[in-house]
Formats: structure tokens, sequence, C-alpha cells
């Protein structure tokens, strides 16, 4: 038995609108269980009936609300705390650098103080299902609260009674925090996040354990937000070095640096709190600096089934640096941004690129399945149940660059096109044309 966390759907989150499978990350902690375009980790919401490019923030510029108040704590963090707590993290996405170059171009706007916000009033600006209701439909998303008020609120739970209410009585035991986009619109004819939300559950540090009311540190509890919050801006789950979470669940911690923030598998906080080179490649491949595509190089290429002709979504690429496989490795599933309807995994796009790479740099480039035990809100885009029915493989000879911008079609012994052992694009699961009412996610490994 070991100690971990995982994401994973939880019901009681209604959809916003159409073709956004997962609105909600939901980050559950459990004390002992047995472990079973441009874009890295990329959206986590994709405009599949229009343009088929990622929805995030215009601009880069991401709009929240926090509350105030002496009454306003966070656990055993004050509201000045709390407040500092949510700042810092997301200072830390605006702040990465890659080899020393600012990659990200973000801004946060902290508008309006909430006040004080508990259960009792948490309906004036959380909007959610309760879980003894059934969501309506389309027209009318919500059972409870309001979208579309201007504000993204980021709730401090001080006793977990926010949580319960979302998500059910007794799931303040279990899970730390929930945050994602609440609200997309058409400006301009490109749709856009507008609004967010989250809740943090501060009854995991109030300095109390017992069976019901289990505890983590603070730096434990960070990792967890950190995470939230790149959903909350509108980035996806990710999964590179999946050996070196097991070997951590195994209690060999010695690759623990090598986990990423955005795996589905959440395993050590305070590890996961500094993002891995694959976050940062992610939050640099949706929010973009001018520096990141200038100074750095990518591969492009697309994905095949056995055919060599038909185009397969969902396969895992990673690259690898040659002399720092773990440090420096970034992943980009196949098809994830594409136009249309139709049953899971079907939409015959296989595009990926692998973006944040060094010039003068070898790459080693290999492909994939996502991990069977990634579904629901734990799913990596475009696939849920992730893809199947092919055999990992790493392409022949390596892939370089000499100048940053550069675009890399080809290695010393293979191209970038993949043709898998995949004969048919059947998977088993649901169809990527609605959102299901229990959109949200991030709980145990079970």
């Amino acid at each position: 038995m070991f100690n971990g966390l995982r994401l994973s759907k939880v019901p009681g989150v209604c959809p916003v609108i159409r073709q956004l499978k997962r609105i909600f990350g939901i980050l559950v902690f459990f004390s002992t269980f047995s472990p079973v375009g441009l874009y890295a980790g990329g959206p986590i919401l994709v405009d599949t009936d229009g343009s088929g490019q990622a929805i995030l923030w215009k601009n880069g510029v991401i709009h929240y609300n926090l509350e105030s108040g002496t009454a306003a704590k966070l656990g055993k963090l004050s509201n000045e705390e709390a407040v500092a707590l949510v700042r810092e993290l997301f200072d830390d996405w605006k702040n990465i650098t890659i080899n020393g170059v600012s990659t990200v171009s973000l801004t946060f706007v902290e508008g309006a103080s909430l006040g004080s916000v508990d259960a009792s009033n948490m309906n004036q600006h959380f909007t959610y299902c309760p879980p003894d209701k059934t969501c309506p439909g389309e027209s009318a998303p919500f059972n409870s609260g309001s979208a579309r008020t201007g504000e993204s609120p980021i709730l401090f739970d001080d006793d977990g009674s926010m949580t319960d209410a979302v998500q059910g009585v007794g799931a303040s035991q279990s899970i730390l925090g929930f945050a994602g986009p609440r609200v997309v619109e058409s400006i301009g004819g490109t749709m856009y996040i507008t609004e967010g939300q989250a809740i943090l559950n501060g009854k995991f540090i109030d300095n109390v354990t017992s069976s019901s009311n289990p505890e983590v540190t603070v730096e434990q509890f960070k990792g967890a937000i950190i995470h939230e919050l790149f959903h909350f801006m509108g980035g996806d789950h990710t999964q590179v070095n999946l050996s070196s979470a097991a070997k951590y669940l195994r209690g060999d911690k010695s690759e623990k640096d090598a986990i990423p923030t955005m795996l589905p598998l959440f395993v050590d906080g305070e590890a996961q709190l500094t993002p891995h080179f694959d976050d940062k490649v992610s939050i640099s491949s949706l929010y973009p600096s001018a520096a990141f595509s200038s100074s750095f190089c990518r591969v492009e290429g697309t994905v095949f089934e056995s055919d060599s002709t038909t185009q397969l979504q969902g396969v895992n690429v990673i690259a690898s640096r040659d002399d720092d496989p773990l440090g420096e490795d970034t992943s980009s599933v196949s098809g994830v941004l594409y136009t249309g309807k139709g049953e899971n995994c079907k939409a015959h796009a296989g595009r990926y690129i692998l973006s944040g790479l060094t010039p003068g740099k070898t790459y080693s480039v290999k492909y994939e399945k996502i991990s069977s035990g990634f579904t629901g809100g734990s799913s990596i885009e475009p696939c849920d149940p992730p893809q199947s029915g092919f055999e990992a493989k790493t392409l022949p000879g390596t892939f370089s660059c000499s100048a940053g911008g550069s675009v890399i079609t080809a290695g010393t012994s293979a191209s970038s096109e993949i043709v898998t052992t995949k004969t048919t694009t059947t998977t088993t699961g649901g169809d990527n044309q609605a959102v299901s009412s229990s959109a949200g996610g991030c709980s145990l490994l079970l």
C-alpha cells in the first residue's frame, strides 16, 4: 500500500458548453491505495464545433476574484496568507523560464473582492449542479448559482462545507480542491474562456488529523493547488515519466523530480509543486511569449494507422533529450486539435507538435499509449477512454536543429511521420459529441 493522489472524474459538476468534455479538475486525497497544435500538455477545451483550436483566456489575461475579511480563512491560513498563496502559485506559472528564457506571456487581473463566502452564500458566486439533482439541458446548464456574472471566484473553503455542497456529503474528506473554466464565449468569431472558478479545501490544512479529517502540509497542499490553477487557465493533463511515478509508489523516490505537476497522478505534492520541463513547455505552448517560438525548435508530424493513410488520434508522442531524458522530455497527444463530431477517438486527426526543444541538442522520439487508468476527469484529451490497439515504439535515430524557430520533420534515420500497428479506429467507450453530466475530475487511483 502506498500514499498518493490521483485525478479522476467526480460526479456533480455540470457542463457549460457542448464539446467541452471536462470542465473541472478535482484533486482528491486518500491515505492508502494500490497503484495500478503547439501543445505539450494541451488545452482542456477545444472548439470542435468551429475552428478546431484551443479555447483559452483572450490574450493570456486571466481574471480571478478572491475572498476577503478575517472570516475568509483557509484552514490554518489567515485570509492574507490564503490570498498570498494563490497569487504566488499564479506567479509560478507566469514566471516560467526554459534555459533562462522567459517563455510565458500571462497577465493576472485580480478583480473586486468577494467578501467572505461560505456554504450559506456560495450560490451568489459559484456555479454548480448539486449532487442530489440532475443537471438540466444546455439552455440552462446549472441548478445552483449563476455564471456569466463577470466574476471568476476562487473560494476559500475553511471547513470543507462548500466542497460537500458541490461534491456531496463527506467529499471534503478526500477532495483538496477543484478548478476550471465555467464560461466560454465567442468574441469576434473566436471562442475564449471568460470566467473560471475554483474551491480550495482548507480542511486539509486545519491542524486537525483524524479518520474523517486528513491533514497534509501546506507545501503538499500547494502542489495540489498549482495543478488546479493550470486547469483554471484552460490546461489539460499530460503523461511523461509515468515509470518515475510508479517507482515512487514502490518506495523508490530517486526520480521524484521527473514527475510532472500535470500528470494525472498526484504523487508527491512538494516535488510536483515545481513544474517539470513538460509542464513548462505546456504552459508556454498555451500562452507563449515571442521568445518561446524564436528560441526553441519543434518536431512536427502525423501519426497514422498501419495503412499509412488513416490518421490516428490519441497517441502520446514524447521527445526526450538524449543527455537528460528524465529532466528534459515533453509530450504531445496526436489529434488533440480537431473539428467535428463523432465516436470517441475517430476524428482521423493525427497531427502532433513537440515544442520547446533546445537547438544543438539531440532528442529521441517515441510514442506510447495513454495509461488505461486515465479516464473521466483523469483523461488526457482527446480520447476517453484512451486509444489502444498499437504497440509503443522509439523512432530510429535522433532529431535535432541548429537554430531556434526551426521545424524538424526528419531525423538522422527516420521522418517525424509515425506509422503505428493500429489496424482499426474502433475503441470502446463514449463519444465526444457532448459533455457528460458528471464532468469534472481528479479522483483517487484505487
